[in-house]
């Protein structure tokens, strides 16, 4: 009977580490903020300038409708349209806890700092001021 009680213990404390061991290995699937923004081409999905909702192609008659934008892990960020007009080079990074982004050194000026509304695996929305005018910029995954 105590042989059959101490192998009933053993199996019941094998059993649980075996789980352990098992639980212990998954893998961490968190992703962050810069898995999110970078590697992706964001295209501009609407504006709201000073109260005032504005479509892509409202916006960007001249440059097309498919205004894009990629965030590398790098720290550059290049902007292109559909029609080949007017490519952007320059860099950005996260601030304040990465709740903001800056995006600098296009044409030698620096930008000002945009506050992330919204970010998942399909939308970016962040605003920022343009002059006094607070602007909503919007962007979906192409």
């Amino acid at each position: 009977m105590m042989k059959k009680l101490i192998s009933f213990h053993f199996r019941i404390i094998a059993l649980g580490l075996i789980l352990f061991s098992i639980g212990s290995c998954k893998k961490d699937d968190a992703v962050t903020k810069t898995d999110l923004i970078t590697g992706k081409t964001w295209l501009i999905a609407s504006v709201n300038m000073a109260g005032m909702d504005l479509t892509a192609s409202e916006i960007l008659a001249d440059e097309g409708t498919e205004f894009q934008m990629v965030l590398k892990v790098d720290g550059t960020v290049s902007y292109t349209d559909n029609m080949g007009l007017n490519p952007m080079q320059g860099k950005w990074q996260f601030q304040e806890n990465e709740t903001q982004f800056k995006i600098f050194g296009i044409d030698g000026t620096n930008s000002d700092v945009n506050t992330i509304t919204t970010l998942n695996s399909t939308d970016l929305e962040f605003w920022h001021m343009d002059g006094t005018d607070k602007m909503i910029m919007h962007y979906q995954i192409k």
